[in-house]
């Protein structure tokens, strides 16, 4: 197993047809993290992100990658660290419940694809509240997204404001709903939307969903939209703005017994 060279991302990246918006990250120098992979013809890949995601893929199964993942894995017990590992290969699924085994959970998620013209000829809700991009005060008055979610996912606060996207719905001042990035390349960018408990049932999310999709294809940048297969709700969301063609992938994360997810 090599690591791959910075001035290779961009070779690596070209040969990537698909993959989660945080590799992408990664390899535009979006966020930190290290890319692994079986030789300099990066026919197998594991690329790793500061905070503890890991996603696997590549045409043929590396030995020395799925040791190497192993040896990941017992790194995150024992520093307690997080580790959470995507993939959507059926071959490389089953190597990674062979070697990790009943050390791992599994969740299926969905990926979409966003169509545009469905988007465009959507229904659009009325916001009798004001919505507006979310800035540096926001964050100290947010739902859910505060200052440890943007040092997970964004390495700091300082770095979602210069790369990130966000926008908020505010009642009197008081934010009610909320959508940003959770991950950003130059080409994409993943939803992720709360909005409080008390303002559920007014459109809320669609209505501050179709501002980041707005800016989105404004700046020439793919919306992306991914959840768990059994989270209907998202689901219908996701489809009334535009999300169809779901595919299918795995997540494995630490078992309870292991630490933290």
């Amino acid at each position: 197993m090599i690591v791959a060279p910075k001035e290779h991302y961009r070779l690596i990246k070209n040969k990537l047809e698909d993959a989660p918006t945080f590799v992408f990250s990664v390899l535009d120098f979006t966020i930190k993290g290290t890319v692994y992979a079986d030789s300099t013809d990066y026919k197998s890949l594991l690329i790793q992100t500061d905070s503890g995601l890991y996603y696997i893929a590549g045409k043929t199964i590396d030995e020395l990658l799925i040791q190497n993942l192993v040896k990941f894995f017992e790194a995150s017990v024992n520093q307690a660290k997080r580790f959470t590992l995507f993939s959507a290969n059926s071959c490389w699924n089953q190597a990674i419940e062979k070697c990790l085994h009943k050390n791992v959970g599994k969740i299926q998620r969905y990926a979409f694809s966003f169509d545009a013209m469905k988007y465009k000829k959507r229904r659009s809700d009325t916001c009798e509240y004001d919505v507006a991009k979310i800035e540096q005060f926001d964050m100290q008055h947010c739902l859910e997204f505060d200052k440890k979610y943007y040092n997970e996912y964004w390495d700091s606060i300082d770095n979602f404001i210069e790369n990130g996207i966000g926008f908020c719905v505010k009642d009197k001042g008081k934010v009610i709903s909320e959508c940003v990035s959770i991950f950003k390349s130059t080409r994409y960018a993943e939803i992720d939307i709360v909005t409080d408990l008390n303002y559920r049932g007014k459109g809320l999310a669609s209505i501050v969903a179709e501002q980041f999709i707005d800016y989105c294809l404004a700046n020439q940048i793919q919306p992306r939209w991914d959840c768990d297969v059994d989270n209907s709700a998202s689901i219908r969301l996701g489809s009334k703005l535009g999300f169809t063609n779901a595919s299918k992938y795995n997540v494995y994360f630490k078992n309870s017994h292991n630490v933290q997810r």
